[in-house]
């Protein structure tokens, strides 16, 4: 039975083995852990079932789509775009509901790190403001950045009011940058609907209104905000389906993460020597960033 909650990662690079075999540079592994057993597809090609494992694929962008198989029980399927790196193992968990806003899940990867002396953990969840703790100190809230913290085995432990817990047992290595991208699940409680009681009009003449319209709202349920002022940016679709904010260009430290389709206010564009055009955002009230102009684009 799949143990909700809990992943082992196994980190794959130049030098180690998976499963006996190792993994040529230009190769990237892909494992797929799903509940319940899902039919795997990458680039619209029906691939096999999960548990799926592959470390002969070829390094880029692929599209993975995770249909569930067939049970008394109806469950979405899921759909995202990633990155798969030559010589690395990307890790994708999936507990599948009937419900998105009830699905959970993580995607992790490496990426190289300048410093070949740290180990480098990154945390983005959906939603935000996730409490982090590792090996049971508290780290902060996501999105974050742990800059400094030995390579090895650790603990993550995610957790918000109204969404279940994720427990992941990671492993990090030197000279890479673990990246999570975690989504949490709502908890039934959090999604019953609020009722409100809005008065309507008493017929002329008449006394009081009476409280007759129901309007309900479901937590959590996101509306589309005001389009910012132009000019403004506007994110593009990514390979990994979001795009990360930077303290500065090109490979300053990751501040946060945005999705294909938001629009965010223009603050400064930069174009640097190697002719890359960059973005400043205000990504969120009163915090600012970067972005790269490969996936956005500004509006005028």
């Amino acid at each position: 039975m799949y143990k909700k909650g809990i992943i082992v990662v196994c980190l794959l690079f130049s030098g180690l083995f998976l499963s006996g075999c190792s993994l040529n540079q230009k190769q990237a592994a892909l494992q797929i852990n799903t509940a319940p057993t899902a039919n795997v597809f990458i680039d619209g090609k029906l691939l096999g079932k999960t548990p799926y494992n592959s470390s002969e694929l070829k390094a880029g962008e692929v599209t993975i789509k995770l249909i569930p198989e067939s049970t008394t029980e109806a469950f979405t399927s899921w759909e995202g775009k990633i990155k798969l790196t030559g010589g690395i193992l990307t890790l994708i968990d999936r507990e599948l509901a009937a419900s998105e806003i009830n699905a959970s899940g993580q995607i992790l990867s490496l990426e190289k790190s300048k410093d070949k002396n740290a180990a480098l953990i990154s945390i983005v969840t959906e939603p935000d403001g996730v409490l982090v703790k590792i090996d049971g100190e508290t780290k902060g809230f996501s999105p974050l950045n742990i800059e400094s913290i030995p390579a090895g085995d650790h603990e993550i432990i995610l957790s918000k009011d109204g969404y279940s817990d994720k427990s992941l047992r990671v492993k990090n290595v030197l000279a890479y940058r673990l990246i999570v991208n975690a989504k949490l699940g709502q908890t039934q409680s959090a999604q019953e609907p609020v009722i409100t009681l809005s008065p309507s009009p008493a017929p002329a003449g008449k006394g009081t209104p009476v409280p007759t319209t129901v309007v309900k709202t479901t937590p959590g349920a996101s509306t589309p905000g005001p389009e910012p002022a132009k000019p403004y940016v506007l994110i593009k679709e990514t390979p990994t389906n979001f795009l990360r904010v930077r303290n500065s260009p090109p490979s300053g430290v990751e501040l946060a993460q945005v999705k294909p389709g938001e629009k965010f206010p223009l603050l400064e564009e930069k174009v640097l020597p190697d002719e890359s055009v960059w973005y400043k955002i205000t990504y969120t009230q009163g915090k600012e960033g970067w972005v790269s102009g490969q996936y956005a684009e500004k509006v005028e």
